[in-house]
């Protein structure tokens, strides 16, 4: 487990090769650029120049350099300030967690439970917290409202990641099932699919539909 209250410290040395803030970068950067398999504990010390063996007096295995790295990926999440109207709120948040993820892709692939949870990640928690309250749901509603965006936000931006170049060319398989007339109203959705054509506006209807439901079960009662 990260010793939390440790990262924060300042490095023992101003030349001290590493520090939590260093490997939790390097993790980043290697996700970043080679995906989150990439990622072990022996890669980011070659990273850094570093013996594998130093990184354990900063990390206990590999799921604590994850940690790590959620945890520097998540102070990039700027949650705008309260204007106290939850769907204006919400959605901005959403759309602060989009683009951390859309910079981070394999931050979809992660669940972690609150031991894992960081001081920047706790810090965006409260802020999205103290969106919802005051709107009449107790403190197990609002995580329930917010985990709800939140899977929706990893899903949709999943798909956006992984969605292949509209030039790729279709399987002879699907041509040849799309062709036989058998799969009509599958064969009209994939000939209509492909990337839209402001990605930004059709986040927000697609979140729309998330807060309409929100609305019904939460605020509207």
């Amino acid at each position: 487990m990260v010793n939390w209250e440790k990262v924060g410290e300042p490095a023992r040395t101003a030349r001290a090769a590493l520090s939590y803030d260093a490997v939790a970068a390097a993790g980043v950067e290697v996700a970043d650029t080679q995906g989150l398999d990439a990622v072990t504990m022996r890669r980011i010390a070659e990273q850094l120049g570093a013996g594998a063996m130093s990184l354990y007096r900063y990390v206990d295995s590999r799921d604590d350099l994850i940690a790590l790295m959620v945890d520097r990926a998540s102070a990039e999440a700027a949650v705008p300030a309260r204007t106290g109207d939850w769907r204006v709120d919400l959605t901005g948040a959403a759309q602060a967690v989009r683009r951390m993820n859309l910079r981070h892709p394999w931050l979809t692939r992660l669940t972690l439970g609150a031991d894992a949870l960081g001081p920047n990640a706790l810090a965006m928690t409260e802020a999205v917290l103290t969106l919802l309250d005051g709107h009449g749901l107790d403190i197990d509603e609002m995580q329930e409202a917010w985990r709800t965006v939140m899977a929706f936000v990893s899903g949709y931006v999943a798909a956006e990641v992984r969605r292949p170049p509209a030039s790729d060319a279709e399987p002879s398989f699907l041509r040849t099932m799309l062709a036989s007339g058998r799969y009509p109203l599958a064969t009209k959705a994939l000939l209509s699919a492909g990337p839209p054509a402001d990605p930004d506006a059709a986040f927000r209807r697609h979140l729309g539909f998330v807060l309409d439901g929100l609305a019904r079960t939460f605020f509207e009662r």
